[in-house]
């Protein structure tokens, strides 16, 4: 029988009988909780207080339709891409200075 995931993170007694255990604790990660799946990878669940993430990370991460996020352990094996950027993406256009830049005051008040 092939092993599972758990098994080959090196976890040797599963402590809960969950569908969703945390890749850290090996405890369910229910749907009230703050839970982040390692899409890029290990394809696990994991408490986003086991994983170090801040709230503001997570609420960050969680609402980008396009992010994905990977566990450390994945990222230490390698394989896993940091960023990957899309060629139609606002951050990839190409920003030309205002015609009227001349024009703006500067920081002392007084226009160029």
């Amino acid at each position: 029988m092939p092993k599972t995931k758990i098994e080959k993170r090196g976890i040797k007694s599963r402590k809960s009988s969950s569908d969703y255990p945390c890749g850290i604790c090996d405890e369910e990660v229910g749907d009230n909780d703050d839970g982040i799946f390692c899409e890029s990878g290990c394809e696990l669940w994991y408490h986003r207080t086991c994983t170090g993430m801040t709230t503001d990370a997570y609420k960050l991460l969680t609402t980008e339709v396009d992010a994905e996020w990977a566990c450390d352990n994945c990222i230490k094996r390698g394989g896993v891409k940091l960023v990957i950027a899309k060629p139609d993406t606002l951050y990839n256009a190409t920003f030309l200075p205002d015609k009227d830049d001349d024009k703006k005051p500067k920081r002392n008040g007084k226009t160029k």
